[in-house]
């Protein structure tokens, strides 16, 4: 795909004590010919933190911590970093970021793994370094990340007004057709952790809305079903295998209910069920096949694929199953819609040509924009993050599925897992 190269403007992004606000994107014309697309971010001088004790071992926790907000504040896309005053003149800074590391003293009690390094990490203003907030933390090893994306959180919070991605985790399934694992991975692709493994196939993960639970179809006992596992302990529950197809979950915005394609021995058809596995109502009756449920951020719609019209089309109904409307008229197959944070746009895969792409529309099926093109091969499984910006998907661009971040407003994307074995069916968490 061709990357548009941004031009980021060097102004300064004034944001009052008692606002806060933040820029937001926009067009600006650049000279008399060429148009470029340019974004306001506000700019953050972040220093080399002080290593007050603890050696090499502290030394490299700062270095690894500083690292982490830097990557944490650029993929939050709202913010430019700078890592020296000398680069005061292309940036222009608002905020500076400083800190200090204190390790363990050589005859403490505690030593090694166990041993917790203090960090106070301060967000102030500048040049004035007037103090905005103080955090002061305690990680043992290997809390380093997630300290750094604590505060990274924090920072792009203050300035954005918004939620932070920093310490959501996208879940993904990792196998061939014989076998599959469900995996979890940082947003920023560290952390990568295998979750089942039970010589089966595991698919589709959707997470709860408080990220204690992934619910999942597994052919874990010989036959196709649908678990939870509990993101604290590891531990797996079943939820429902009926006779036919146990596929496609999606959890309620409130926790308290699921939706899922069941085929109980005819077509496959939506139905809303409860976290133990009783239906509560079936939403569609039809002799097409009906699947990929995702609800609305307001609980109360939902948008799936079905084949009534011949070919696998968008719809959206309500949460009693009434008011169908279709909302996709192009491409000869749609599917894997998710609704975006706000409840103003779907994004969702759909099959142009020889391959299959990631479009993004809104919710009423106008403003139809595809993301991706021929150049990155087939795309598949559309996840949004929770800051209504970044999408999670998977593209065999390199030679075999792997997933990919995508900034829908900047139009730049980074690739996630690496390996040889394909990933699908991404889900980000809230």
């Amino acid at each position: 795909m061709r990357i548009q190269k941004i031009l980021l403007l060097p102004i300064v992004v004034l944001l009052l004590w008692g606002s806060h606000s933040q820029a937001v994107p926009g067009q600006i014309e650049v000279g008399s010919v060429i148009n470029k697309t340019a974004f306001l971010k506000t700019d953050i001088l972040v220093t080399e933190f002080d290593v007050l004790s603890g050696g090499a071992t502290s030394v490299g926790s700062a270095e690894l911590v500083k690292d982490v907000i830097n990557d944490d504040l650029i993929y939050s896309g709202l913010i430019r970093t700078g890592l020296s005053e000398d680069q005061s003149d292309t940036l222009d800074f608002f905020f500076t970021i400083e800190g200090t590391v204190e390790g363990p003293l050589r005859d403490a009690e505690i030593t090694g793994e166990d041993a917790p390094t203090t960090i106070n990490l301060n967000f102030m203003a500048w040049p004035s370094r007037q103090l905005i907030f103080s955090k002061r933390y305690r990680p043992l090893p290997s809390q380093m990340r997630a300290t750094a994306h604590h505060f990274s959180k924090q920072v792009i919070e203050y300035i954005s007004q918004a939620p932070a991605i920093t310490m959501t985790k996208v879940a993904f399934c990792r196998g061939t057709d014989a076998r599959t694992d469900m995996y979890v991975v940082d947003y920023d692709g560290a952390g990568e952790l295998k979750l089942t493994s039970n010589r089966s196939l595991n698919l589709c993960p959707s997470w709860s809305p408080d990220g204690t639970e992934i619910a999942f179809t597994s052919y874990r006992e010989g036959t196709q079903g649908l678990y939870s596992l509990d993101t604290r302990t590891g531990s797996v529950r079943p939820i429902l295998e009926l006779d036919g197809l146990n596929y496609g979950a999606d959890w309620h915005p409130d926790g308290h209910e699921l939706l899922l394609s069941l085929s109980r021995g005819g077509n496959p058809e939506i139905y809303r069920i409860s976290p133990e596995g009783r239906i509560i109502k079936r939403l569609t009756v039809s002799k097409s096949i009906e699947i990929s449920p995702s609800w609305a951020p307001n609980g109360r719609e939902l948008v799936f694929t079905s084949d009534r019209t011949g070919t696998p089309q968008l719809y959206i109904i309500d949460d009693e199953g009434t008011g169908r409307r279709r909302r996709t008229f192009e491409g000869r197959y749609n599917d894997s819609a998710n609704w975006s944070p706000d409840g103003k746009n779907i994004v969702y895969a759909t099959r142009e040509g020889n391959t299959t792409q990631i479009v993004l529309m809104a919710a009423s099926g106008e403003n139809r924009r595809v993301l991706t093109d021929g150049a990155w091969g087939n795309c598949e499984d559309p996840s949004w993050a929770p800051d209504g910006r970044h999408i999670v998907f998977t593209s065999d661009r390199t030679g075999v599925f792997k997933l990919f971040v995508y900034d829908v407003v900047e139009d730049i994307f980074r690739q996630l897992t690496f390996g040889p074995d394909p990933d699908t069916t991404p889900a980000w968490s809230h």
